[in-house]
């Protein structure tokens, strides 16, 4: 597009100094005569150029339009499945009202509150029936999986800027094994951490600042696609509406149950103050 609008500014620039020369220059007939065909021939090549990359560039669209719906909605679902989750683990864990945007559910205060009251031995609203500790790395696998598949999938369809940000969410995302693992090795090492999610989870900075630009990218795309292909692509409603049932969330972990936590960790922090003061 920058492009075929330079050549074009180009061609008329040189049109307009021709032709300022035919009517302002003092040449003679002969050449006024010759500048005035260079300067018409100049604006009849504009308008071919014009011409010829407007038909180039509707051919292009229509060869690539259908490819470019598929890799759309991949993208959309990848985002709004990943969003689907955050809102569901907040409802399930934390008290008070509810996110009313996206943007307010992956801000550091929301993703804090899930961190810490989200309880790993309580149970997800999901079918068959698991506890967190399953669920959790499912889910993460998942996402990843997806976004991996849309890589390879849509690598000649994706924009640069697309495929960058999507790649950043399948590599960015938590290791679908870190829960597993730094479980196991609590129970080895005799370790009492929290059972709550953010002793559980590492997730890179620029995870959700991503979801929201690729959130940005699909709606945007969206229109793109609508204005040559009449609603055949979805947009991503910003807006949450989410209801649960009254009282204390389902997965959120007790004031009892983080009291008793507490009092294990501290147990088990002083015993081993003991013995390292024992040992200097």
């Amino acid at each position: 597009m920058q492009t075929r609008l330079l050549v074009i500014a180009i061609f008329l620039l040189l049109s307009g100094v021709t032709l300022y020369g035919v009517y302002h220059g003092n040449f003679s007939p002969e050449t006024s005569g010759i500048l005035a065909n260079l300067g018409t021939g100049f604006i009849g090549t504009a308008l071919t150029v014009l011409v010829v990359d407007w038909l180039y560039e509707r051919r292009e669209n229509a060869r690539l339009m259908p490819k470019r719906i598929v890799a759309q909605e991949d993208v959309r679902l990848l985002v709004a499945r990943i969003y689907i989750f955050w809102f569901q683990a907040y409802m399930a864990s934390v008290p008070g009202e509810l996110p009313k945007t996206i943007e307010e559910l992956v801000s550091d205060d929301s993703m804090n509150k899930i961190r810490s009251n989200l309880d790993l031995n309580s149970t997800p609203n999901v079918t068959p029936r698991m506890s967190w500790w399953q669920y959790l790395p499912m889910v993460m696998h998942d996402f990843k999986s997806l976004a991996d598949r849309i890589l390879i999938r849509h690598s000649e369809t994706l924009d640069p800027e697309a495929y960058r940000m999507v790649n950043q969410l399948a590599h960015d995302a938590m290791d679908p094994n870190i829960s597993s693992a730094i479980r196991q090795s609590d129970i080895e090492l005799g370790f009492p951490r929290l059972q709550v999610l953010g002793n559980f989870i590492t997730i890179n900075d620029e995870y959700f600042p991503t979801l929201l630009k690729l959130l940005a990218w699909c709606n945007k795309e969206a229109k793109e696609i609508n204005r040559w292909k009449d609603n055949k692509a979805k947009m991503i409603d910003k807006n949450l509406n989410g209801s649960r049932p009254d009282g204390t969330p389902a997965c959120m972990i007790s004031p009892e149950e983080l009291a008793r936590q507490l009092i294990e960790l501290e147990k088990h922090q002083n015993a081993s103050k003991s013995v390292a003061d024992a040992a200097s």
